[in-house]
């Protein structure tokens, strides 16, 4: 493929040719932009027309062209015709001259004028005034450094020969590529004189192919199993009886059991109150329920990750009463399953709905052909024998059979939708029972998808008697009731809370505690063998003290894990077997200390550690998915390594300034407004803002964004808010971040390579300060926070760092730190 500039170059050859021939009939303002301008703007810098607005008012004239990136005018472009000329002839091409000096003739300063007017209006940094020969690209707009813009240097380009050959630098001024990526300003900053940093030094102190796995101790590969069979599942699938014991009821599951429980006791209760004959008379007094709405919609709400899939499956095999269950046909899909595209779910509803209905009704294999037909497609086999069909009815009945079956057949592939109802109806009326349609993980996915699902359930909820039971997120049921979706419907709602990561893991525990603790010793040993631990049971107690005393009784810890994993019980399990397999935490001295019968203290920063680091000996860069760096978040644009915090920080304030009941968004473009006020552009806010998205720090009102581009309203997420205290106030993240953030001071890095080689735990607070101040004196180099109260949250950041560095030397109390590298 050609470089950009290579293709620019050649189409500017070709317009050049052109223009050369069709010169002398250019001879006004008009010609000048139809026959040059335009082109050199779409052809050769490729600014796309949707960009470019011709004629916008700009106070009490008119500009000639605006250049606009997103909503954002960039570039104000004054044209005059080509018999107005600028006097630049002999001057020489690709230079810079100054604004206000004896370069810029009467008719040339006129038009650097008119553009400066117009850019105060529309705020664009650049400016360009031309004839479509001579060429004026200058700062418009200064950006607030104080600086006169006439004080300032315009490059020169005196004809098109001379735009040919200096191509490069009439390419990186205003080409749509070099707008985006500001690229003119290393330009004018090197003619005006200003200092250019150099940004080729970009180094960590360990890169992260340098990083090396900690050994573990003797009995790592039992405390895996351990942690396998009671820290990584959250079904219990092999394990039947953990849904039940590690299930942590709260009083809103409690109540939402015993709703639940009811509504399925009225429901199968006025089945079996109709009368037990069979016919017109018990499919009328259906009718007459149906027409009452008396059957079920029901939403289990919840948090992402609340387990309302396990509360699900406690609920029917353990919670139900026996007699109330056994009046229920429970149907149950995943839709986490389905392509999760809103325009295909209804056939894949169709085609899987159909199958579990159709495996719900043949389950009885005492049923006949005949039974079935007679129950679902009476009609039909009534008007086929006795009008459509009779003489085949007559003559040959098996035949006929055989045609109906060819009937029903077709109904079945034309027409899912209404073959299903008639399935449903049949459990119903021949079965006695009621139909439970479980509609699992539909809040994987958009709202637009969940909303085709409850339009589709609503579909079938309105034909026969039936209970609907569709779990889905806080968020969600929030973002349908304001956007009116479940305002149509009917339904009653259930909430069931995220327990706390403490609840959580303390349940876990005490169900090992109660395994420890049952039966006879050859039991225990079968039941802990069977799951490849080889440990005695002394030991796997002393663990299980030990995992208590790590994260029930350490504080914080708990809250760590649960907010890091977004209090989602899955991730909890997940990263709390992380931690504890992690080889910072020394579990065999924590089961001395407990067979010993002595005292020993966990320390919090070793904790930390295992979270951050995991099995390494530092920071595992892009490999962590709880832990992010939140000071490296994006590299793409050079600009301050706070971006990330002052990101979280903003989305912080937004939420504390809401009732509990609402949710608090910013709106992508409020947040590149804020940043703008802070002198930082939205082209360095909008990859971090990525960053965020992806690693689930922040979350968009749409859960399945994780592209900015298509963001719209962002909020913190819990794990966002634990890096943001973190990443501003706690010197164990930041001294495990100092390791692995590419910092581009050389001196920097220096300074830290020194207290490094010197010795980690002897100095640890000069590296942590050090680390500090660069964050700081990077951050005051890119932005500048405004001195309003609106902007009172972004002044926290620096003054929580620089308050976290005074204690580093003012607070000197050992914790017998280690070197671990």
């Amino acid at each position: 493929m050609k470089d950009p500039i290579d293709v620019a170059f050649h189409s500017f050859e070709a317009l050049a040719k052109e223009v050369e021939n069709y010169s002398p009939t250019i001879a006004s303002e008009s010609d000048t932009r139809l026959k040059v301008l335009d082109r050199v703007l779409t052809e050769v810098r490729g600014w796309p027309l949707a960009d470019i607005r011709t004629s916008e008012r700009a106070g009490t004239g008119f500009t000639d062209y605006v250049l606009r990136i997103g909503q954002s005018s960039r570039v104000v472009l004054e044209a005059k015709k080509d018999g107005i000329s600028f006097g630049l002839e002999h001057r020489q091409s690709g230079q810079a001259y100054k604004l206000n000096g004896a370069v810029f003739g009467p008719s040339a300063r006129e038009a650097i004028e008119q553009a400066i007017g117009y850019n105060a209006y529309k705020n664009a940094e650049l400016a360009c005034a031309t004839n479509g020969r001579e060429w004026i690209i200058f700062r418009a707009n200064r950006l607030g450094d104080g600086q006169d813009t006439m004080d300032g240097k315009a490059f020169i380009f005196p004809s098109l020969k001379g735009v040919h050959d200096n191509f490069q630098t009439f390419y990186d001024l205003l080409s749509l590529n070099a707008v985006r990526d500001l690229r003119y300003r290393g330009l004018f900053q090197e003619v005006e004189g200003l200092p250019i940093r150099d940004f080729t030094f970009f180094k960590a102190l360990r890169p992260p192919e340098s990083r090396h796995l900690l050994a573990r101790g003797e009995f790592a590969a039992d405390f895996d199993a351990i942690m396998s069979s009671f820290f990584q599942r959250l079904k219990g699938d092999e394990d039947a009886e953990m849904i039940q014991k590690c299930f942590v009821v709260t009083p809103e599951s409690h109540l939402a059991e015993q709703k639940l429980s009811r509504i399925a006791e009225d429901v199968v209760s006025r089945l079996r109150g109709l009368n037990p004959g069979t016919g017109e008379q018990l499919v009328e007094l259906i009718k007459a329920v149906q027409q009452q709405h008396r059957n079920r919609f029901v939403l289990l709400i919840g948090n992402k990750g609340a387990g309302k899939s396990t509360f699900l499956d406690r609920f029917f095999q353990f919670v139900l009463p026996k007699q109330i269950s056994d009046g229920l046909v429970t149907i149950r899909l995943d839709l986490g399953l389905s392509e999760g595209d809103a325009k295909r779910i209804v056939p894949w509803l169709n085609d899987h709905l159909l199958l579990a209905a159709e495996e719900a009704v043949f389950s009885d294999n005492s049923r006949t052909w005949d039974d079935f037909v007679g129950a679902v497609f009476f009609d039909e086999y009534q008007r086929w024998s006795q009008v459509t069909m009779r003489h085949l009815y007559d003559t040959d009945k098996n035949q006929f059979k055989v045609e109906f079956g060819r009937h029903i057949e077709d109904i079945r592939k034309s027409r899912p939708h209404d073959f299903i109802k008639r399935l449903l109806h049949d459990i119903v009326c021949s079965r006695k029972k009621v139909p439970c349609i479980i509609l699992d993980n539909t809040d994987h996915f958009t709202i637009e998808f969940q909303e085709a699902v409850f339009q589709y359930a609503r579909s079938i909820y309105e034909s026969d008697l039936c209970i609907f039971l569709i779990p889905i997120t806080d968020k969600t049921s929030w973002q349908l009731s304001k956007q009116g979706a479940l305002q149509s419907f009917e339904s009653e709602a259930l909430y069931l809370p995220v327990p706390s990561a403490e609840r959580i893991i303390e349940r876990r525990i005490s169900y090992l505690m109660e395994k420890l603790q049952s039966g006879d010793e050859k039991q225990r040993h079968e039941y802990f063998f069977g799951r490849g631990i080889r440990l005695d049971v002394k030991n796997i107690t002393a663990f299980a003290v030990s995992l208590n005393r790590i994260f029930v009784e350490t504080r914080g810890t708990s809250d760590w894990l649960g907010g890091l994993a977004n209090f989602d019980i899955r991730r909890m399990l997940e990263i709390t077997r992380d931690v504890i397999s992690s080889p910072h935490l020394p579990i065999e001295e924590l089961l001395k200390a407990h067979l010993a019968r002595t005292a020993l203290a966990v320390h919090e920063w070793k904790i930390k550690a295992a979270i951050i680091k995991r099995k390494y000996d530092i920071y595992p860069v892009d490999e962590h998915p709880f832990v992010q760096n939140v000071y490296s978040l994006s590299t793409d644009v050079p600009t301050t390594p706070l971006l990330g915090i002052r990101i979280l920080q903003l989305l912080r304030d937004a939420q504390l300034r809401v009732n509990e009941q609402e949710r608090a968004y910013a709106s992508v473009s409020a947040i590149y407004e804020h940043f703008n006020a802070l002198g930082l552009h939205a082209r360095a806010v909008a990859p971090w803002l990525e960053a965020l998205l992806r690693t689930g720090l922040v979350l968009d009102y749409d859960p399945t964004v994780k592209e900015v581009s298509d963001a719209s309203r962002l909020e913190i997420s819990s794990a966002g808010k634990v890096h943001l205290i973190w990443g501003s106030t706690d010197r164990d993240y930041v001294a495990a971040m100092k390791e692995v953030t590419p910092v581009r001071e050389k001196e920097t890095y220096e300074q830290l390579r020194q207290h490094f080689r010197a010795g980690y735990s002897e100095h640890w607070r000069e590296s942590v300060a050090t680390f500090i101040d660069y964050l700081l004196e990077e951050d005051a180099r890119w932005c500048e926070v405004p001195d309003h109260r609106h902007f009172e949250g972004q002044k926290r950041v620096s003054r929580r760092l620089s308050i976290m560095r005074e204690r580093l030397f003012s607070n000197r109390f050992s914790d017998n730190r280690q070197n671990t590298k």
